[in-house]
C-alpha cells in the first residue's frame, strides 16, 4: 500500500512537471507530494526522465514495426 501511495504520487508530480495543470495547480500539488518524502521525489524523477526519453523519440526502436499484414490492411482501408 505504501507503495502504490508513492507511486501515485510521483504519477501526479510528473505529470504536473509536465505542464498538463496550471501553475497553480502545480504547485499545490507538488507541495502535497513533497510531504510524501525520498521515495515519491524518486519516483517522480525517474518518471519525469522516461517521460521526456519517450517524446524525444528515445524509444521509437523499441516499438515493433508494422508486419506486411497489417500495411495490407491499413493501404486497403486508404484506397
Amino acid at each position: 500500500m505504501n507503495f502504490l501511495v508513492h507511486a501515485l504520487g510521483a504519477w501526479v508530480a510528473t505529470e504536473a512537471a509536465s505542464g498538463r495543470y496550471p501553475r497553480p495547480v502545480a504547485i499545490g500539488l507538488a507541495m502535497l507530494v513533497s510531504r510524501l518524502g525520498a521515495p515519491t521525489a524518486a519516483l517522480t524523477l525517474a518518471g519525469f526522465v522516461l517521460k521526456q526519453l519517450n517524446e524525444a523519440g528515445a524509444f521509437d526502436s523499441l516499438r515493433a514495426a508494422p508486419t506486411a499484414r497489417r500495411r495490407a490492411i491499413r493501404n486497403r482501408r486508404a484506397s
